[in-house]
C-alpha cells in the first residue's frame, strides 16, 4: 500500500456550523464543517468519514457533517484553541500532547512520556481502563467532551546521514520537537539541540538544513512527506502518541439528548476500529520506508534500555512541575506493572 505524500499532519479537527434558529425549528437540522489537517487517503481521514456517515444516518440527517482536509482550517494548535472558545470551530480529532499543550491540560502531556509504554496491549488498558474518565473530566473543565481515543501510534527517530542507535548519535543532529514540554524535555536529557517547529514548517526545515531529523510515526512520516529528505529510520518506539476526538462541549448543549447521544456514539468501539485501522499497516509502512530507499534499523534491546534510562528523568521532572498527577501517574504504572 503507498500512500500518497502530502506535507500536512495526519490528525483531525472539527467545526461546528448551526443553522438559524427558524431552520432549526423547521427541519431540527444541524450542519457541523468537519476540519482536519489530516491528508485523505490514510486511515484518519477514512474514520472521519465513518465518523460522518454514522452521525447522518442514525440522526437521519438531523445531523450533517461536512469535511475538510488536509488543514484547510488552520494549524492545529489554532484549531485546538478555536474548540475551547467554541467559536469558529466545535470539535475535532488532535493528538494529546498538542491537546494538552494548547489548553493547559498537562493530563494529556503525561500519556506522551518517553519510554512509558511498551506494547500496544499496555496502551489500550491504560488509556481505556485507567485514563478515560479523568480525561473526560479534565477536557469538560476547558470545554470539551471526549469523543473517542484516536491514535496516531509509536514515534521513531528519523535522521539524515546517519543511524540513531544511541542518544550519543542521536546527539549528532539537529532534531524537530512537537511543540510539547515534554517532547522538548526528552531531546535536552539526551543531549540533543531540538528546534520545536510546528508541522507545516517540518518539511521545509528537513529540506533546507534547518534540521537534520525528527520523531513520528510511520505513517505520520510517510503521509506528511517527512520520510523522503531522511536517509535513517530507527525504530526506538520511544514515545506513544494517541489522539483525541474532541467536541466542543457547547456544541453538544445545543443538541437536543437524543443527537447528544448519536454524535457521541459508542467512545470505546470508535476508539478500537481506529487503532485498528492504524496498526494493520504498521509492516507495510516501515517496508515502503525500506522499499523508498531509507535504511532502517531497529534497537536491541541493551540499545533501547541506553534511550530508557534518561528517559525516566523526563517522568521525575514532568511530576515535580505537576505534583497533582503524582496518584494518577502511580495507577498508571500499578497497571503496567502488573502486565509485565
Amino acid at each position: 500500500m503507498r500512500i500518497r505524500t502530502i506535507a500536512v499532519p495526519a490528525v483531525a479537527a472539527l467545526a461546528v456550523l448551526l443553522l438559524p434558529e427558524q431552520a432549526i425549528k423547521a427541519e431540527a437540522q444541524f450542519v457541523a464543517n468537519f476540519g482536519t489537517v489530516a491528508p485523505d487517503n490514510t486511515p484518519w481521514s477514512e474514520q472521519l468519514n465513518e465518523v460522518k456517515n454514522r452521525i447522518e444516518s442514525e440522526s437521519d440527517g438531523r445531523v450533517k457533517l461536512k469535511l475538510f482536509l488536509g488543514g484547510t482550517l488552520g494549524s492545529e494548535i489554532e484549531m485546538i484553541q478555536d474548540v475551547m472558545r467554541g467559536e469558529r470551530l466545535h470539535g475535532g480529532g488532535f493528538s494529546t500532547g498538542a491537546i494538552g499543550e494548547a489548553a493547559g491540560i498537562p493530563l494529556l502531556q503525561m500519556v506522551e512520556l518517553p519510554y512509558l509504554f511498551q506494547t500496544n496491549a499496555e496502551v489500550d488498558a491504560v488509556l481505556d481502563g485507567v485514563l478515560f474518565d479523568p480525561v473526560n473530566a479534565a477536557l469538560e473543565e476547558k470545554g470539551f467532551v471526549l469523543g473517542a481515543w484516536a491514535e496516531n501510534g509509536w514515534r521513531n527517530f528519523a535522521t539524515k546521514g546517519g543511524p540513531a542507535t544511541s542518544p550519543e548519535e542521536l546527539a549528532q543532529y539537529k532534531m524537530r520537537s512537537q511543540e510539547s514540554p515534554v517532547h522538548l524535555d526528552m531531546y535536552k536529557q539526551y543531549g540533543v539541540q531540538a528546534v520545536a517547529k510546528p508541522v507545516s514548517e517540518v518539511l521545509p526545515a528537513l529540506n533546507t538544513g534547518i534540521v537534520d531529523g525528527f520523531d513520528n510515526t510511520p505513517l505520520f512520516s510517510i503521509a506528511a512527506g517527512w520520510i523522503e529528505p531522511v536517509t535513517h529510520y530507527t525504530m526506538s518506539w520511544h514515545i506513544y502518541q494517541p489522539a483525541g476526538v474532541v467536541y466542543s462541549k457547547k456544541f453538544i448543549d445545543v443538541l437536543p439528548p437524543d443527537l447528544q447521544t448519536i454524535v457521541r456514539g459508542d467512545p470505546h468501539a470508535e476508539a478500537k476500529r481506529g487503532r485498528e485501522a492504524v496498526r494493520v499497516l504498521d509492516d507495510v509502512l516501515v517496508k515502503q520506508i525500506q522499499d523508498n530507499g531509507k535504511t532502517v534499523i531497529w534497537l536491541t534491546d541493551e540499545q533501547r534500555a541506553a534511550f530508557e534510562a534518561p528517559a525516566l528523568n523526563v517522568h521525575k521532572s514532568f511530576l515535580l512541575k505537576h505534583p497533582e498527577l503524582k496518584g494518577l501517574y502511580v495507577q498508571i504504572r500499578q497497571t503496567l506493572n502488573g502486565m509485565r
